[in-house]
């Protein structure tokens, strides 16, 4: 039985997985600035109960938008 907000090491390759496959549809892959960012954030959703990766992945749209936008303008 795993405690609320912590992960074993299925749900931590899980959760790696998740992460991942976002940031490769999103553009963000290797060390782009908004990888860390997304990271904390799915860790906090996950600490709050989130498990669902379809929830995940809508709740990681509104963080990654902000970084699109920034991200696109700083690299010209």
């Amino acid at each position: 039985m795993t405690v609320r907000g912590t992960a074993d090491e299925i749900q931590l390759a899980a959760l790696t997985r998740i992460l991942d496959d976002y940031c490769e549809q999103a553009g963000m892959e290797g060390a782009h600035p908004a990888r860390e960012h997304l990271a904390r954030r799915l860790i906090a959703l996950f600490s709050g109960g989130v498990d669902s990766p379809d929830d995940i992945r809508m709740a990681l749209d509104g963080v990654a938008k902000d970084w699109r936008g920034t991200s696109a303008a700083s690299h010209r």
